[in-house]
């Protein structure tokens, strides 16, 4: 007996919609969509009236508890996308455990999970899921962009105050790629010209004891240095 046929069972003893969606491990939906399908009744059939014929379709190869156009997630679905959304666990790891795959090969594993990912309703759950980790954390592209710069900045004032250290140079030069590649700066003059208006920006909140005087001699030493 495969599982739509003890579905029905437990229908027509009398089992709510939600209890034999958790008990097989599918959505609400899905368990409507068999009772139309094979048409399911309680009670109120007719006496001597021959059952419905039943058509079984041949499932999708790969497919997971496909849903219908509700965009409702399954128990191991849902599971999935917050391994995935949550704990920025790879695709095919978070697969693995969320559907308990053990003697699938790697290949088969990582297609399947790929596949799943892209689904319009799973790629929606994951995204939905990030943004709420993001705003749990109260994170956001300004707060990552002024702790780079933070983290490049004082790595820049150690290399001047103690010399160059290969921790500061990495420190400083692995802060400015992020912040580059934040804010999508690719080409190596407008990363330059960013590095330098960070600096300046960092300098002019800092520095403000210089009179007009110092400012022209110090201007006037960058153009000859130039």
């Amino acid at each position: 007996m495969n599982k739509q046929e003890q579905a029905e069972k437990d229908y027509l003893s009398g089992m709510k919609y939600k209890d034999i969606a958790t008990k097989y491990d599918v959505s609400i939906n899905t368990v409507k969509s068999w009772k139309n399908r094979y048409g399911w009744q309680r009670g109120n059939s007719k006496k001597g009236a021959s059952p419905p014929k039943r058509v079984h379709t041949k499932p999708e190869k790969g497919a997971h508890k496909k849903e219908d156009a509700s965009g409702e997630l399954t128990p191991s679905q849902e599971l999935f996308c917050q391994l995935v959304g949550g704990q920025r666990l790879p695709l095919y790891r978070a697969y693995m455990i969320a559907f308990k795959i053990k003697r699938k090969s790697l290949e088969s594993i990582m297609s399947s999970a790929s596949r799943l990912g892209k689904r319009p309703e799973i790629n929606a759950r994951i995204v939905k899921i990030q943004q709420e980790v993001a705003a749990k954390h109260e994170w956001s592209l300004d707060r990552v962009i002024d702790s780079l710069t933070f983290v490049h900045d004082e790595a820049k004032a150690g290399i001047y105050l103690e010399g160059l250290k290969k921790a500061n140079s990495d420190a400083m030069l692995n802060s400015l790629d992020r912040i580059t590649s934040l804010l999508h700066i690719s080409d190596e003059g407008v990363k330059a010209k960013a590095e330098a208006e960070i600096a300046e920006a960092r300098a002019k909140s800092v520095d403000t004891s210089f009179s007009d005087e110092d400012r022209t001699i110090i201007l006037d030493d960058m153009e000859d240095s130039n």
